[in-house]
């Protein structure tokens, strides 16, 4: 039988190693409370540390996109904002134009409606231009082209003679066209202003008539209606694209109860032409005279030689409308005003048409911001919650771990200081 002595300096010296490391771990478990984090460093749970790293990065490219959503979110409300104010000027300038065609109206009372119309008009190109909060231009497409940064640029130029005036004020769009397009993540933050402001509308083809000076007759030209817009001669005559702001036009001469209708092409240079058929019907005193998909209508009685002129009317944006109704109302009269304003009416019907399209475009895409936002934040609260699981500490469980710790280490070191007491002397006491 063997006898080992164990020494009583080697049994204290574990104990106090044992309630060293006791203490250690239950100030590890004590900063784990208040941390409220399980993981704390990568050597606690390398594998729970590296998944956290991943759905950390996930959050903020999550971030990221929330943050561009807001901006983009910002711009087209500010954008669909100016549009509403828009359409009610654009619904003013109508009230003005009605209001322009009274008969009953003196030449001051006309010359007021144009300069309210000339604020209206500028006011419009102000808003066209407007700017987000970076100083961007919120209708701009694919970016301007200029250093103002105006997308919609005024230029003076030398006046042109038109059915309504001489016309010296161009606006002209500056910037690239185009639309960027929404994603799963991103909305645009700018608004292609082209088709909004600018474009030639193939609804807004119509055309002017007048009597070339000097006529001879009585006859008086009334207005020129389209009545088959397939028929238009498009080629020759209508501009209907935005590659060439040059036109043609028609003349209309009467010459022994017959009426001649001729074509010139100022696009391509081309020499005058014949245009066939021509049909041609007296009404109460009215002659409505058909061909090439318009019916000119003529009052009066004509005499051999009287020419009248066909002039079409396909405005490139809505500052040349609004340029005509000026110009008619600061110099035209009779039927030749009420030709311009008709015209004039009848395209900005068009462009509030568009106008409307863009505004409930802009409603669409602020609908799917909502729906993007909510989308995101849905994936925020998994992603936290995923982080919650790899990183945050079980409460309940860690608090009830504490309380065993502790108590543990209590009774241990009361039976240490039981322990540390013993002696032989006691004992032989």
């Amino acid at each position: 039988m063997s006898v080992y002595r164990v020494a009583t300096a080697y049994s204290y010296d574990n104990t106090v190693r044992r309630l060293q490391q006791r203490q250690a771990e239950l100030s590890e478990q004590q900063d784990k409370l208040s941390s409220g984090k399980r993981v704390r460093t990568i050597s606690d749970d390398p594998a729970a540390a590296a998944l956290a790293e991943r759905e950390q990065a996930r959050m903020q490219r999550l971030v990221a996109d929330q943050r561009a959503l807001d901006a983009s979110r910002r711009n087209l409300e500010l954008a669909e904002g100016t549009l509403a104010t828009i359409t009610d000027l654009y619904h003013r300038a109508k009230e003005l134009i009605v209001q322009g065609g009274n008969g009953s109206l003196t030449p001051v009372d006309r010359r007021t409606i144009a300069q309210e119309l000339t604020g209206l008009r500028d006011r419009i190109l102000a808003l066209a231009n407007s700017q987000d909060t970076l100083g961007r231009p919120l209708f701009m497409g694919q970016g301007v082209l200029n250093d103002l940064p105006r997308p919609f640029r005024e230029n003076l130029v030398t006046p042109v003679t038109t059915t309504y005036g001489p016309d010296g004020r161009v606006v002209q769009p500056d910037f690239l066209r185009g639309q960027t397009a929404a994603t799963e993540t991103s909305l645009p933050g700018t608004v292609d202003g082209y088709p909004i402001f600018a474009g030639r509308l193939q609804g807004a083809a119509s055309a002017i008539v007048a009597a070339d000076v000097p006529n001879s007759g009585m006859a008086r030209a009334i207005d020129v209606r389209v009545i088959d817009a397939a028929s238009l001669d498009t080629t020759n005559v209508f501009t209907l694209d935005d590659t060439t702001n040059d036109e043609g036009h028609y003349t209309l001469t009467y010459n022994a109860g017959t009426w001649q209708v001729l074509r010139t092409n100022l696009k391509t240079g081309s020499a005058v032409t014949s245009v066939t058929p021509v049909t041609a019907a007296t009404v109460d005193g009215v002659t409505q005279i058909d061909f090439a998909g318009l019916r000119v209508r003529i009052e009066g009685t004509p005499a051999n030689g009287d020419v009248f002129r066909i002039s079409p009317s396909v405005p490139t944006n809505v500052w040349e409308t609004f340029d005509r109704a000026i110009g008619a109302l600061n110099g035209e009269t009779g039927y030749d005003l009420a030709q311009e304003l008709a015209v004039v009416n009848q395209d900005l019907a068009l462009r509030l048409d568009r106008l409307m399209t863009a505004r409930g475009q802009l409603g669409d895409w602020l609908n799917r911001a909502d729906e993007m936002k909510a989308a995101m934040k849905a994936r925020e609260d998994y992603h936290i919650e995923q982080l919650s699981e790899l990183m945050d500490l079980d409460m309940v469980e860690a608090i009830s771990r504490f309380q065993t710790m502790q108590l543990g280490y209590q009774a241990g070191l009361s039976s240490y200081a039981q322990v540390q007491r013993l002696s032989l002397f006691q004992y032989l006491a």
